[in-house]
């Protein structure tokens, strides 16, 4: 979407136009959803916490899921750090599944326990890592596949006895999720059980395994960095599978709770360190123009393992990026543009954009069809945009209040001045 500060061109225009299209969302964050069912394999009623993408109800596409331990203490938490990477285009919108508690020492250690010294937590019940990781797969998600459109990727992620229980899961069930993230895991627990296992996985496992694994730790004492130290060790040494990827992160300056928010943040540019576009330096526009993004984009679908259309925002920069060099590369802009109207022709933004460029271009007569078109759709649609896109119709009415013949393309018109709503650099 367009903003204010048209024929203004600087080195920041990508995050003018992303800040312009954050001030035009509702700013409340996606609210999760509580989702209550009965687990036959715990015996128990559980309560998950669901967070969709903010526009997931007006969209068809399908989102990876990220299942989380302690899901009502840090959903949000890490819902946000997903919205602020998929805004700035780092990772993709995804749907977290956040799992409540009901015996968090029974789900989520491995092994059981009499006593630890130095813990005065109640162990009794310890070492029910496997149902609980059972319930996951056989219960929750399911549930969730069912009434969501979920893509086939998954990340389990854990804090503390969840990120003991991450790094287990990889270890014992390692196709279940394509990435575990483990932050602070408490792989003290008995006597480092979790990692002779991963010793002893690594050592085994001949086959390939296209599975990341994040994990970390902070200013949390002695035994705690013993844990985080030896596993790194054991990966170092280790002749892993094919394709299996890992990267570890040390936060010295946070404590145990205070480390959760960077090492989620780490943990998903990790997870998805090739979704980037790469971008000229020099020019700051998308290597290889549209085709290059589009490249991408079907690469990291193959990569991923799902479809990944490429975002709206990423087709209107471009095209706004070459529309407002210097000089002007408007042809490139106007084929940007009808790609976006090929891509998402029920979208005003695409013809109000579109319509853009013809002026600049002095195509009056397909500025003015294109203005009308987005308005068109608006209505249709009941955008909440429609009244920008009205807008951006009568002013171009008074400025051009009898369109000539259209000029050839990539004439220097002079740019129209923007109403609210659209992301012009």
């Amino acid at each position: 979407m367009k903003t204010g500060t048209r024929g203004l061109l600087c080195v920041a225009c990508v995050s003018i136009v992303s800040v312009a299209l954050a001030a035009e969302q509702d700013i409340a964050p996606p609210a999760p959803v509580r989702v209550e069912l009965h687990s036959k394999v715990l015996n128990e009623d559980r309560v998950v916490w669901v967070r969709t993408p903010r526009d997931y109800a007006e969209g068809k596409g399908v989102y990876p899921v990220l299942y989380l331990t302690d899901g009502d203490g840090h959903i949000n938490e890490i819902g946000s750090t997903i919205d602020f990477l998929a805004a700035n285009d780092r990772a993709p919108e995804m749907i977290v599944v956040g799992i409540a508690n009901t015996d968090r020492t029974r789900d989520l250690t491995p092994t059981h326990l009499d006593q630890v010294e130095g813990v005065s937590i109640p162990l009794k019940t310890s070492g029910g890592a496997d149902a609980f990781l059972k319930f996951i797969e056989s219960e929750v998600m399911p549930e969730v596949e069912k009434k969501y459109r979920t893509a086939p990727f998954r990340v389990l992620a854990g804090h503390s006895f969840g990120g003991l229980f991450a790094v287990h899961a990889l270890f014992t069930r390692p196709d279940a999720f394509n990435a575990y993230v483990a932050v602070s895991p408490s792989l003290w627990w008995d006597e480092r059980s979790e990692i002779r296992r991963a010793e002893e996985f690594l050592g085994k496992r001949k086959s390939p395994l296209k599975v990341t694994l994040f994990f970390s730790a902070a200013a949390e004492g002695p035994k705690m960095r013993a844990g985080y130290e030896k596993l790194r060790q054991v990966l170092m040494t280790a002749d892993p599978p094919q394709d299996f990827e890992w990267d570890s992160i040390l936060l010295e300056d946070e404590d145990h709770g205070s480390t959760v928010l960077r090492a989620h943040y780490a943990a998903l540019r990790k997870v998805f360190a090739e979704y980037p576009v790469p971008y000229d330096p020099t020019t700051h526009l998308a290597i290889g123009g549209m085709a290059g993004i589009e490249d991408h984009f079907r690469e990291l679908s193959r990569r991923y393992g799902y479809t990944i259309a490429v975002p709206e925002r990423l087709i209107d920069r471009l095209g706004y990026g070459y529309l407002f060099s210097t000089p002007p590369r408007t042809a490139e802009a106007i084929a940007v543009f009808e790609r976006y109207v090929t891509l998402y022709p029920d979208t005003p933004n695409a013809y109000d954009s579109l319509a853009d460029a013809h002026e600049k271009a002095g195509q009056l007569e397909s500025a003015r069809k294109d203005f009308e078109k987005a308005v068109a759709l608006a209505k249709e649609k009941t955008d909440p945009e429609v009244k920008a896109y009205q807008k951006h119709l009568a002013d171009f009415v008074a400025r051009r209040p009898a369109a000539p013949a259209e000029k050839h393309q990539g004439a220097d018109v002079p740019p129209a001045s923007s109403g609210p709503g659209h992301a012009r650099p």
